[in-house]
């Protein structure tokens, strides 16, 4: 099942198996071409009825907030953003001062500094998500049964309260299992589940951050704190300056205007039959099926921007509707059989088919008559667009195994399936995938007889393929859709091509997996260390690719070059101390990974290829490099004072041989300007460097050097401790945020407190923009810092918005993830209560993280794909949380 430990409560698990090589995954076949996590979930046990109960609170507070400026950085910031535009009316509408006094500019800086030095201003963070979350999570189990029947029943609630107005999340689930012995050699097992859940506010925040962080501290003369609360500040700002291409939403009215809510039901059975034939041959049938349906509302009163623009004074709003339904039957032979006891053999063979059917009707409603019953009463709106869809997917397989087991000394496995998938086209439909793995556990050896410090001690290899279908269904057949056309006052509808070309060529995608692989056990199983190496080969990768518009589509599903990823892991399990009442154990692992882009197009030409996010950051795909690679201009600081020549009419002029950008008025550079590194060796007719796009190159790469984790447990009697901690070093990170807030200003904005470092360009003892370079030089001492950054003049604009190195900030960190403390009440005392167990615990999450990076937190990704990783767009604030838990068995 995807997604299946979303959809199993952590309570209801007994153990988590997670498998990543081929030889491992591979009777799974494609399904499990990404790693197979299995999870089995608890069953009754023969005895007494068993009930019990586990549950929790948990309060959460916002982890991080970003360092933004004070009130009175952020009007003397505002003072030189409207001076170099020459808008000073605007400041002094907002911010007072008499535009018309002699001293409105000479005793700027000193009126700021009084009228503004003390006010408090806003926290907009603090009002956005400044609630305390509270989680809580109820769990009830019954179960027990016989020798022939066993039982388990199961009930989940879990309930959220986010950080932030009219986002949270609830829960409702229930979960039943049998094991029954129908007769000798017959057994039976069954079960269900049934899951609702709601998540209110779920999607991007980006918008909603932008907005948070941008906003006015403070309204000046103009409006109070609590009118910029209130207000809409495109509104306002628009009235103030005669327009309406504000980009200020109150991000508190937007979020009070907008209801999002996403609802799940889904609903499962899984039914079984064992038969034993013989003594050792059994035959078993399995069926599963799923059933799924969701809803997604959205609802905006008319209250936000968005609205406005969407000319729905009174609200528009959509609703998407989905079900979806899969079948599973797999059915298996297995023959297990010892010769002369030394020599074990199992065979396995089987057959499965599995199919979905998924539909979905969307519809968008705008131009409401009346916005109070929102989406209750679309007969109110005007239907804007709606859509519908029905798709089909199959899965036909074949497979076998083999394992041999001589004496727990040598094994091996061997696997072979075959699978179908109606995603390709008829004669692409199949892929085989063989495996095959071995192991020598030299620890069993005679001649290790001597060596009894070894409790175990294993050599393991393998060798495998799997398969990935991972591709919207049907792209081997080009897509149309229905279009609209007015013709003589009539709407026709007509057959337009859709957005994705077909391709009959794709093809499964592949991936070779070769591991080794080494197990020791030492000091009688106090020390336990597994290292593996690993090499994944992926190739005829299945791809989303842009292609020209001149074919009448956007994008084609290809099969395009390979990769591949090396690397090693290690895992460590050590007891470091054992006595009667205390101990000590510890475990720790770490990973490194390389990936290589081993061919692209496969047409043994194609070097490279540039993609990127959002237009804000390019990722150069390069034969022979690793994936992840950033590509954009290299940051090289600001030009300072001496980059210029003070000419003798008071101005200046940029030196010869300083750079500057390609096609740009070489005498428009100011002091403090953003400046970048020349790569391509360009220069303008007088033989001076210049920087353009043809200057981006590789700036970064957002693959860690390692990863890993470490976690200790302690107990002493009835107290447990247990403290784990996680890292990742190397990486670099997008933080797009960054480019967001200090990147393209607008008037009234605040930003980061990081700009309070700028190139200044005003004297404040005149209150007015100087072009004397040495006074410059000394309003400036630290133009020659690295974390000295541009001015705010207009024509930087445009240069501070390139995709750049400045963005790129190391991810690396090492986290205080979870200390959890617990105890065990002593069994005589709960006994009395019926009780035949009880512990009680509390949790610290997120406690803190050790790390350089400047935005809300440095594991981020926002986007999906392997092609553009390691991007901070806005993600939601990761919060810390105290949790006070219980854990009962009757």
């Amino acid at each position: 099942m995807e997604n299946g430990l979303q959809n199993v409560d952590i309570n209801d698990i007994e153990t988590i198996d997670v498998m990543k090589d081929a030889s491992a995954t591979a009777i799974y076949g494609a399904r499990g071409s990404n790693g197979v996590i299995l999870i089995t979930t608890k069953s009754g046990k023969a005895g007494k009825t068993e009930v019990s109960y586990n549950g929790f609170v948990s309060f959460d507070r916002l982890g991080k907030k970003l360092d933004l400026m004070g009130v009175e950085d952020y009007v003397k910031y505002q003072y030189e953003f409207q001076l170099l535009r020459g808008n000073e009316d605007n400041f002094s509408n907002i911010f007072g001062g008499d535009i018309n006094s002699g001293d409105f500019y000479t005793g700027a800086y000193g009126r700021i500094a009084n009228e503004y030095g003390n006010r408090a201003g806003i926290d907009w963070q603090d009002e956005v998500f400044g609630n305390t979350g509270i989680t809580q999570n109820h769990n009830v189990n019954i179960s027990g049964g016989s020798e022939k029947t066993k039982y388990m029943l199961s009930y989940n609630y879990t309930g959220e309260d986010g950080i932030m107005d009219k986002h949270g999340y609830q829960k409702n689930s229930i979960r039943a299992k049998i094991n029954h012995e129908l007769w000798k050699g017959v057994r039976f097992d069954f079960s269900s589940s049934l899951q609702m859940t709601k998540i209110d506010g779920g999607g991007s925040l980006g918008g909603t951050l932008k907005q948070t962080i941008l906003q006015p501290v403070t309204g000046g003369v103009k409006w109070t704190n609590e009118q910029l609360l209130g207000s809409d500040l495109a509104d306002l700002f628009s009235e103030m300056y005669g327009g309406d291409n504000y980009d200020a939403n109150n991000p508190i009215i937007n979020n009070q205007s907008i209801t999002n809510e996403k609802y799940t039901r889904m609903a499962t059975v899984n039914a079984g039959l064992e038969i034993d034939i013989l003594k050792d041959l059994t035959f078993r049938t399995s069926g599963s099926y799923m059933w799924q349906q969701v809803r997604k509302d959205y609802w905006d009163n008319g209250n936000t921007k968005t609205a406005s623009s969407n000319q729905s004074p009174y609200g528009y709003g959509y609703r998407n509707n989905s079900e979806k339904f899969s079948w599973q039957i797999t059915n298996t032979l297995n023959y297990a059989f010892n010769v002369k006891e030394a020599h074990r053999f199992n065979v396995l063979l089987g057959q499965e088919t599995w199919y979905q059917e998924s539909m979905n009707l969307d519809n968008e409603y705008r131009k409401f008559s009346d916005g109070n019953f929102g989406l209750n009463d679309v007969s109110m709106g005007t239907p804007q667009t709606w859509k519908s869809g029905k798709s089909r997917v199959g899965l036909v397989s074949l497979f076998g195994r083999l394992s041999y087991n001589y004496s727990d000394r040598y094994l091996f496995t061997g696997t072979l399936r075959a699978d179908g998938s109606s995603k390709f086209a008829r004669g692409q439909q199949w892929g085989y995938f063989p495996s095959a793995s071995a192991a020598w556990r030299i620890s069993e050896e005679g001649f290790m007889k001597d060596f009894d410090f070894f409790q175990n001690l294993k050599l393991r290899v393998g060798y495998g393929t799997s398969g990935n279908n991972n591709v919207d269904n049907n792209m081997y057949a080009t897509d149309y859709g229905s279009g609209h056309y007015g013709y003589n006052g009539s709407d026709y509808i007509t057959l337009v091509p859709g957005t994705t070309l077909g391709n009959p060529k794709l093809k499964w995608e592949k991936t070779t997996t070769t591991n080794v692989g080494l197990d020791i056990s030492i000091l009688n199983s106090r020390v336990n260390l597994s290292v593996d190496w690993y090499n994944n080969e992926s190739s005829n990768l299945l791809i989303k690719n842009q292609i020209p518009t001149s074919t009448g589509y956007t994008h084609q599903f290809q099969n395009i070059g390979s990769i591949r990823n090396r690397g090693v892991e290690l895992v460590l399990n050590t007891t470091n101390i054992r006595t009667k009442d205390f101990t000590w154990t510890m475990d720790f692992n770490i990973a490194f990974n390389r990936s290589k882009v081993l061919d692209i197009y496969g047409d043994g030409e194609t070097d490279n290829f540039i993609t990127e996010y959002e237009s804000r950051m390019g990722f150069k795909i390069e034969k022979g490099k690793p994936l992840g690679q950033f590509f954009g201009l290299i940051y090289d600081g600001i030009y300072t004072t001496d980059d210029f020549t003070q000419n003798a009419d008071g101005g200046y002029t940029l030196n010869a041989g300083v750079p500057y950008l390609k096609g740009s008025n070489r005498e428009n550079v100011k002091p403090g300007d953003a400046k970048y590194r020349p790569t391509a060796g360009e220069v303008d007719a007088d033989g001076n460097p210049v920087w353009g796009t043809n200057d981006r190159t590789v700036i970064g790469n957002a693959a860690p050097n390692f990863t890993g984790g470490w976690n200790n447990t302690f107990t002493y009697k009835g107290f447990d401790l247990t403290i784990f901690m996680n890292f990742v070093v190397g990486n670099d990170v997008f933080n797009m945020s960054t480019q967001r807030f200090i990147g393209p200003y607008l008037a009234n904005q605040n930003t980061l407190e990081k700009m309070k470092n700028r190139f200044t360009l005003i004297d404040p003892s005149t209150g007015k923009e100087s072009s004397d370079l040495a006074r410059l030089a000394a309003l400036n001492p630290h133009q020659y810092d690295g974390n000295a950054l541009w001015n705010i003049s207009g024509n930087n604009k445009t240069a501070i918005s390139e995709r750049s190195s400045y963005y790129l900030e190391d991810g690396s960190y090492l986290r205080l993830n979870t200390i959890t403390l617990g105890y065990t009440l002593p069994k005589k005392l709960v006994q009395r209560a019926k009780i035949s167990n009880a512990r009680v615990y509390c949790t610290l999450n997120n406690i803190h993280t050790f790390t350089d990076y400047t935005g809300y937190d440095p594991e981020v990704s926002a986007s999906s794909s392997a092609l553009t990783p390691g991007i901070d767009n806005s993600s939601y604030p990761r919060s810390k949380s105290w949790v006070v838990g219980v854990n009962l068995t009757f």
